[in-house]
Formats: C-alpha cells, structure tokens, sequence
C-alpha cells in the first residue's frame, strides 16, 4: 500500500504540474522549434534588409561605425560583427546619445541598424523584440516570446524558467511512472517496458492518446532533458544553475558586470579604435586560442572597456565547435582588464559555455538544429496528448460521480 500511495502522489504531481505549464511549454515549445533555424528564416522574410547584393570588400570597422554615426548624430554604435559574411549585410546594435542640455537620452525608436559593410549605407533599422507585426519584427518578436512570453523583466525570465524547471521535473516523474509496477525477474524487465515505448493500433482514442503522450515522451526524454535543464541556466542562471554548479567548481565573475564603472562625469571619450582594440585583445589570448578568429567588438562606456570578441573557425555552424573567448581592453589606454572564456576558464565555465549550443543544437551543426526544432513538434504534441488523457479521465470521472448519485 506504501508504494501504491508513493506512486499516487508522484502521478498527481505529474499531472497537475503538468496542467500548470501546459499552455506555456506549448508555446516555448513551438518558438522554440522557430528558433533552431532563426537566421534563416530572418534572411527569407527580409533578403531587402539582410542582402546586399554584392561581395564588395568590407570597410574597415573604424571607418564603418564613424560613417554610420555622421549619418545619424542622434546616436553611437555599440556593438559590431567582426565575422561579417560576402553579400550579407551587418547588423549593429546602437545606443541613443544623452542630449546636452538636459542629460537625458536622445530619441531613438530603435536599437538596430542593418548596414552594407562596403559602404556604410544603412540599409533598414528594428528593434530588438518589439511587438511590432511586420516582417522585420517577426524573428525578434518570435525570439522575446519563446525566452521570456514578452513579459517584462524580471517576470518574464522567472516564469519561462519555472516552466523549464517543472518541464525537467515532470519529464523525469513521467519516465519513472512508466516503468513496471512489479519488479521483474532477470531479463523480463525489457519485456515488460517496451509497450510503454510504443502505440498500441486499433485502440480507441482515449488509449491512442495516452499511448502517444507516453510514447513520444520516452523517444524525446534524453533531448528534452538536455533541453530543459539548459532552459533553467538561461532563465534562472543566478537564482538556481549557478548556485548549484558551484558546489562541482568556481565559477569565473563576468567582468561585464564586475569591472569598476566609475561616475559618468569622470569617463572620457575613447582614445582607442575598434581596430587596435582588436590588435591589442589578440596579444592577451591564450595559446590555444591563438588561432581564433574576431567575432565581435561591444564597447561598453560605463566601465570604459572595449569587449573584443573570438572564436574558433566554424563555431556554431559545425559539429562541436563551441571555443570562444572575451578580452576587455580599456578603451583609452589599451590595458587588458580581463580575459575570460573556454581556454581561459575553469570547468565550470566551459559547461556554462556547452549550454546554448546543446539547448539550440548547434553543438552537432545542422543535424543538431534539425533535432532541436523536431523535439519543439513533438513537446508541443505532448502537450496536446497530455491535455487529452486529462479530459479524457476527468471526464470519465464526472460521469461515474454522477451515475452513483443517480
């Protein structure tokens, strides 16, 4: 009777947490799935805004964000792609100036610009996540939907990461309330849970669906555990996955966030280019990261440091190419603040860096990608099942309620 209560309790937990986040997964699930192929669907829908056309030779970063700045006073480039493709034009993100008079930002209704890299010519402007129902928008939109439902933050960060730690939890309740209910003898076990892994033909629908939320769960589990538990780190990174990896290593400070940033009356202009920012960040890499190559320079003023950016040829884009590293340059002197990442961190760090590429599936390329928008179909079918097997018994047990009263 103990295991039977045991046993109880863990299917209701299974059900009603479940029920709690079924319309949320359903949707992390589906954008998710939009997700694993956002740049491509991005260039489709906007080949004006993300094509240039041509294979003209890029302008030297330097000479790129001075021209974009001329042509808009209103504001300063913040961040610039070093790994620009031919033909594609590059997308930076800016910042509005603060007016002089008052000290307040300029007006800006964006936060993107899409720019040719030959010549400097802004090619179309967004912003980044906005409800805005155009073309241009729907990628970011869809993105700001799956990583946060569009809530504001905190909130939106707090629950998407609920519905990841719930979708672990039910995910592991769920497996274990499919194996056999008596123990088995020595090689029967197998046996006695293959049907769980199958759909049984011929069956009334209520059967059929509870076969196929079992089913497509066990086929899906080791993905979708991989997938879930890299959810909480982007969701819940400080409140929960990091506290938690920390008993297993340290875990490197982010000099983003821990470098000095001293009184805005004492930051002066830089004194240093992108370019020699980037010359001076490769003399502090690590040897085997030697042979990386620039991916990305991100000033940021409040610390007075430039970001610089690179990674290993084909990360991202080929199987197990995932190394990268961040030097930050003081943006007037040169001096190297910090360096962190793959070669340069501990193990934790390097696990914390496995995280988007397993949750996106990059981590195996394309056929990794392919894996990850198949799984956001089936969780999103799980769903759907689940909510069926729930109706489907609750209405059963309304009308055996209603038969004993009668």
């Amino acid at each position: 009777m103990k295991g039977l209560a045991r046993r109880d309790f863990w299917a209701k937990l299974h059900r009603y947490l479940g029920l709690a986040m079924l319309a949320l997964l359903f949707v992390i699930a589906l954008t998710g799935s939009v997700m694993a192929f956002e740049h491509e669907i991005d260039a489709w829908l906007n080949p004006e805004l993300l094509r240039t056309g041509h294979t003209l030779a890029p302008m030297p970063p330097d000479e790129l964000v001075a021209s974009v700045e001329r042509a808009d006073a209103r504001l300063r480039v913040t961040f610039v792609p070093l790994d620009g493709r031919p033909g594609e034009a590059l997308e930076l993100r800016v910042a509005p100036r603060l007016d002089a008079a008052t000290g307040q930002p300029l007006a800006l209704s964006f936060d993107r610009l899409l720019v040719d890299p030959a010549s400097g010519k802004v090619m179309g402007q967004r912003r980044w996540g906005a409800l805005i129902f155009d073309r241009a928008h729907v990628v970011s939109m869809l993105y700001l939907l799956h990583r946060k439902l569009q809530l504001p933050d905190p909130w939106g960060m707090w629950v998407t990461g609920g519905v990841a730690l719930s979708w672990l939890v039910t995910s592991l309740v769920g497996t274990w309330l499919t194996l056999p209910r008596r123990r088995a003898r020595q090689g029967e076990f197998w046996e006695r849970w293959k049907p769980a892994w199958k759909i049984k033909s011929g069956a009334r629908w209520q059967r059929t669906s509870f076969d196929a939320h079992r089913a497509l769960a066990l086929w899906s589990l080791p993905v979708a555990l991989v997938i879930a538990l890299s959810g909480v780190y982007f969701n819940l990174g400080n409140e929960v996955f990091k506290p938690a990896l920390s008993f297993f290593g340290p875990i490197t400070p982010n000099p983003a966030q821990t470098l000095p940033r001293p009184e805005a009356s004492a930051r002066p202009l830089p004194a240093l280019g992108i370019q020699a920012a980037v010359a001076q960040a490769r003399r502090q890499l690590p040897p085997a990261a030697q042979g990386f190559v620039p991916w990305y320079a991100m000033h940021l003023p409040q610390q007075g440091v430039y970001r610089i950016a690179f990674k290993e040829e084909g990360m991202r884009e080929r199987a197990l190419r995932l190394r990268y590293e961040q030097v930050f340059i003081d943006d007037r002197s040169g001096e190297c603040k910090a360096v962190t990442g793959y070669e340069s961190g501990t193990g934790a760090d390097r696990f914390l860096m496995w995280q988007y590429p397993l949750h996106s599936g990059k981590v195996l390329g394309l056929g990794g990608r392919l894996l990850v928008c198949a799984l956001g179909f089936m969780t999103a079918a799980l769903c759907a099942t689940g909510l069926l097997v729930w109706w489907s018994r609750w209405r059963a047990r309304t009308a055996m309620k209603l038969n004993a009263r009668s």
